[in-house]
């Protein structure tokens, strides 16, 4: 027998029908279990967002304090300035290496918290480094410079406002450590226009919250949103999946069913025609399978059914060796690219490996034991033949087979390459 350049599910009996792992412990888990696992893939989702949307802010800090260099720089001791410079230059330095390193691992980190811990104490060190520097720089500055600064620091926070968006914790660190020590100041000047900036600024952080508010609640809506489709499209995957399973599968056996085995056969036929190669199909019936299960029972007769499926599927030789229940007690192999004397040899293998298996069967009147009849065709499909041409041959060599005695091999040519035993006592 030639090598298959197709692959068709050799060994369909061991086919898998169970969902993923995913939807069984959802199916599963209570109702208390399925908010607490949603809301720790909501909170992952948001530290990744994090980290996305903060990627390219170091640069814009760094930016923002050649800004404030050129605004500070004739009025304050350039000492202190460089200090500021220093440190702001650092801390950004710092973060760029950990959202490089972090966005690398990003898909097989399993602790959250402790990267959140670190990006939360990050931003509120900018902050820190920003609202303390800027307040220091504020008190010797002209009232232009300082009306520059304020609106440096009105660029910044919807910048954050941005940046942090996914996380109140974040966004809390950085604005509060940027906006309070400023305020504070300003309003220890308590002098005319510095209380009407207070206020001013008062009602811009305010403001500032709320806005920030809701947008992060959209944002977080959107990611449990995002989340929930996502985990029902995988259930609806594998519904579908089950359900395409249950579709060309035997119930009882858990091999190929009748519709799968169609299917199959179509698509090899068409393939042995192209390449003009030979399609060989074994039909096979268990002999006295009617009497098997008068003295045992149904139940006996469905372990056997299972047993019968079971040598079958183990005896295929190639991946696109295909065996299904055709109905009843028969069932049908199909071999690709394999003559009639391959599968007249691959027959003998599986009618001995069914005798091996000694089940026992008082009502055979070929054998003590459960036997099976094996009707044999193969074909080299022409321009004009059908695949049901196949199956006719081959049933119809199992007929002979059948009507010849039972416990044998027939093929067309009703060639005798395994003769009817005696009668075993």
């Amino acid at each position: 027998m030639g090598d298959s350049g197709t692959v068709y599910s050799a060994d369909v009996h061991g086919m898998d029908t169970s969902c993923s792992q995913p939807g069984r412990l959802n199916s599963i888990m209570s109702e208390p279990e399925q908010s607490g696992h949603l809301n720790e893939a909501v909170y992952a989702e948001q530290v990744k967002l994090l980290y996305a949307c903060s990627k390219y802010r170091p640069c814009l800090h760094l930016v923002s304090a050649i800004v404030v260099v050129l605004i500070v720089l004739d009025s304050v001791p350039h000492l202190y300035i460089a200090v500021w410079v220093l440190g702001l230059f650092a801390l950004n330095i710092y973060r760029i290496i950990d959202f490089s390193s972090t966005q690398k691992i990003i898909d097989k980190i399993d602790d959250w918290r402790s990267i959140h811990k670190r990006f939360v104490l990050t931003a509120a060190s900018l902050g820190l480094i920003y609202g303390l520097g800027l307040t220091f720089f504020f008190t010797q500055l002209t009232l232009i410079n300082q009306i520059y600064i304020l609106c440096l620091v009105a660029t910044l926070v919807p910048a954050g406002l941005v940046s942090f968006a996914s996380d109140r914790y974040s966004f809390y660190a950085f604005f509060y450590s940027l906006c309070i020590p400023l305020l504070v100041q300003i309003l220890l000047m308590a002098k005319p226009p510095y209380i009407n900036i207070g206020i001013c600024a008062i009602a811009f952080i305010a403001i500032t919250r709320q806005l920030f508010l809701w947008n992060h609640e959209v944002i977080k809506d959107s990611i449990e949103l995002k989340i929930k489709n996502e985990e029902l499209l995988e259930s609806l995957q594998q519904t579908n999946t089950r359900l395409q399973q249950q579709n060309i599968i035997d119930d009882l056996t858990k091999i190929a069913n009748r519709r799968h085995f169609d299917e199959i056969l179509e698509k090899e036929w068409l393939r042995a025609k192209r390449i003009r190669a030979s399609l060989a199909l074994l039909m096979i019936d268990i002999d006295f399978f009617k009497q098997y299960n008068d003295t045992f029972g149904h139940l006996k007769g469905d372990e056997c059914l299972k047993q019968i499926a079971t040598v079958l599927s183990n005896n295929l030789n190639r991946p696109g060796d295909f065996v299904a229940r055709y109905g009843g007690e028969e069932f049908c192999i199909l071999i690709p690219q394999t003559d009639l004397d391959g599968a007249t040899t691959f027959a003998e293998k599986v009618h001995s490996a069914i005798i091996e298996l000694k089940i026992d069967n008082p009502g055979s009147k070929v054998s003590k034991y459960l036997t099976i009849s094996i009707g044999i065709a193969a074909i080299v499909p022409k321009h004009d033949d059908s695949y049901m041409d196949l199956i006719y041959t081959s049933d119809k060599a199992l007929y002979k087979a059948k009507a010849d005695g039972r416990n044998i091999i027939r093929t067309k040519e009703t060639l005798e390459r395994n003769p009817k035993p005696k009668l075993v006592i």
